[in-house]
């Protein structure tokens, strides 16, 4: 990251007046209008969505705002934002779930808006473990807590310490080795703050500083929850959030307010104290060594058994399935619980010969007591409101306590606590009502407005829905969506994205279309990482991109690289993920009350990947007939713009060869 966006606040240039209302700077002879000259296009429904957020901050209350592809979301609450914090002397977050829209914000449209809107101050926030710890660097370095193959990644950062300006990891153009960068990045713990000797050339300090001055904070979900979960501890004070993205809200804050504890965090605790491999680490480097040191090495040695075996039982319940819900107490012995805390009692009892050395002592003693009641917590089930499950990810086995139902923990923790909270996305509600949304969330009475995209669906766009593939059980039923898929793909010939919601099917169906179909690049999701595959993607004509889970809503493919978007089946959740599952059961008609909006709105995002522009034109082909044969069906086509809709794949292949001819004839 450039160190400018961290630097943005001692730039000043003239400033507009903060009297002027969102309404006449978003208007056609506006401020916006006035930068932007010929570029410029007025949006009614961006101007509404302005003036929604600017009555909201007025008043005091949240803002559940839904605006269609194409309405230009970020410029329309960044507006009155900026203005509002600026007159109020404040802060406020705004909070994405995607890394793009981040650099959207502070490369592009932040910076407009300081052009357009005169003196105001913004940064990027990120987690304290993206930057590097100088105290934590030197004692890597000074007591060779390193291994020998990372050598080599050491010295290149050590040279880069000596020119960053930032400390950030995303400045490196070598990607370190994860367990190097963790033993070398900023950890909330085991930081001292002021009594620390790196204190005044302290990156993260630094750049904390600039945080609290900044009247525009742009964060990501996973960094606003955990801000959340600490009560506050990672972001500045701020009287007002946005959360851009926010279809994705739910997903994010379950992750950070369960009770987690894996085979990783604990080996990790042991291998700071001292590493099975190097035998080194903080019980080798405390100036004082005493029999008491060595009695807890010894300790450590010993819980690493114990850890093993704990773990080793819990991969036995899950040999068969990957992930699991667990309804019985004490589903494995508990043999980790007392040791972590018999570690923590003995690391306490230390005598340390300076401050950073005794705070650093504590921080591992209050880890190892938090796995301890972590362990407690999943084993004995006493927390009510909590479902318990098991997950099995390669070789990293973890524990998990998720919360069911996040509305009174939201209702309190977030909406109960600051002012104005807008929520925005162009999938919030599900055929036409925000009911589903505001249950799950706990938004009890917030403002509500309903924004269509500027674009015309009904030219730009054609839904092809097949038939006969509805009784999905069939043993013919893979067959015939394979044929149907092969026809679709005959008639685009490439630029098409196709959305599964299983990587068996994917992996199948990848597997029949390159045998049957060798001209066409299919390109699948997990063969690359996912920004290569889109890059491939967009650089062939005659490509075809297989995708599931991440790609129904965290790409954007705009222009003729992507013509045509398929929906393998409608995607529902998994009814026995342990999380679905326990939300289901405390509703009286789970099926209607929480699969189908909730598959509704991930339909929406499958759609939307189509149309990102005026000039983008193409089809959507939805290979599951239930969205016609099913009553829930009319939920899935009341969500989507209207457009052309047809059963008759002539029409289609007719609809996409009027796609390509005014390409073939501009060649």
């Amino acid at each position: 990251m450039d160190w400018k966006w961290l630097a943005i606040a001692f730039l000043r240039p003239l400033c507009y007046s903060t009297a002027v209302n969102s309404a006449r700077i978003f208007g056609e002879a506006g401020a916006i209008a006035g930068a932007m000259r010929e570029g410029y296009e007025f949006r009614p429904q961006q101007a509404e969505m302005a003036a929604a957020v600017e009555k909201a901050l007025g008043t005091g209350t949240h803002l559940l705002a839904e605006a269609g592809t194409g309405v230009g979301k970020s410029l329309a609450y960044l507006v009155p934002m900026i203005l509002w914090a600026r007159d109020e002397d404040c802060r406020v977050v705004v909070s994405t779930y995607t890394k793009a829209l981040q650099q959207q914000l502070v490369q592009k449209d932040l910076p407009f808006l300081r052009k357009v809107l005169g003196d105001f101050r913004y940064c990027l926030c990120v987690g304290g473990e993206n930057y590097l710890c100088l105290k934590r660097f030197d004692l890597l370095r000074m007591h060779d807590l390193y291994e020998q193959a990372e050598v080599e990644h050491l010295n290149r950062l050590f040279e880069w310490s000596t020119i960053t300006r930032t400390g950030l990891r995303s400045e490196l153009e070598v990607e370190p080795p994860p367990g190097l960068w963790t033993k070398a990045c900023r950890q909330a713990d085991l930081c001292v703050g002021r009594q620390c000797s790196f204190h005044k050339d302290c990156f993260y300090q630094k750049a904390k500083a600039v945080e609290h001055q900044s009247h525009i904070l742009v964060a990501n979900h996973h960094l606003f929850f955990a801000d959340m979960s600490t009560g506050g501890n990672v972001l500045p004070e701020h009287r007002a959030a946005v959360f851009d993205e926010a279809h994705q809200v739910e997903d994010v804050a379950t992750d950070y307010l369960g009770v987690e504890v894996s085979n990783y965090a604990v080996r990790y605790l042991l291998d700071c104290l001292m590493s099975q491999r190097t035998r080194r680490g903080l019980l080798t480097r405390l100036t004082v060594q005493t029999p008491v040191v060595r009695a807890i090495q010894n300790r450590v040695d010993g819980l690493r058994v114990e850890a093993e075996n704990f773990f080793l039982n819990l991969g036995m319940l899950l040999r068969e399935e990957p992930v699991r819900r667990i309804k019985q107490k004490d589903i494995v012995p508990d043999i980790l619980s007392e040791p972590l805390d018999e570690l923590r009692d003995a690391l306490l009892e230390l005598d340390c010969d300076s401050f950073e050395e005794e705070q650093e002592v504590k921080a591992y003693a209050s880890r190892a007591a938090g796995y301890a009641a972590a362990v407690r917590r999943n084993l004995e089930q006493d927390s009510g409101g909590f479902v318990y499950w098991a997950e099995r990810e390669q070789n990293r086995l973890r524990l998990v306590a998720s919360p069911v139902d996040l509305a009174p923990l939201l209702r309190e923790g977030l909406f109960g606590r600051v002012n104005t909270v807008v929520l925005t996305s162009a999938t919030l509600s599900a055929a036409g009502s925000f009911t589903y949304v505001k249950s799950r969330l706990g938004l009890d009475a917030p403002s509500e407005l309903l924004l269509d995209s500027p674009f015309v669906y009904d030219e730009q766009a054609m839904m092809y829905i097949a038939g006969g593939l509805d009784d999905q059980q069939n043993p013919e039923y893979q067959q015939k969506f394979d044929a149907e898929l092969k026809a679709v793909l005959s008639i685009t010939g490439g630029r098409t994205l196709v959305l599964f919601t299983s990587y068996s099917q994917l992996r199948k169906s990848a597997e029949k279309m390159r045998k049957d179909i060798p001209a066409l690049g299919i390109l699948c999701q997990g063969e690359m990482p996912a920004y290569r595959l889109v890059e491939q993607f967009k650089g062939a004509s005659a490509a075809v991109l297989f995708g599931t889970a991440s790609f129904w809503q965290g790409i954007d493919i705009p222009g003729e690289a992507l013509q045509c978007v398929v929906i393998a089946k409608l995607p529902f959740a998994v009814p026995d993920d342990p999380i679905v599952e326990a939300r289901m059961e405390r509703l009286a008609r789970p099926f209607l009350e929480y699969q189908v909006p909730q598959a509704t709105l991930l339909f929406r995002q499958g759609f939307g990947r189509l149309i990102r522009s005026r000039a983008d034109r193409g089809a959507v082909v939805v290979l599951d007939s239930r969205i016609m044969t099913k009553n829930y069906g009319k939920w899935f086509l009341r969500s989507i713009p209207k457009c052309r809709i047809t059963d008759s794949r002539d029409e289609f292949s007719t609809f996409f060869k009027g796609l390509r001819a005014p390409a073939t004839a501009a060649k």
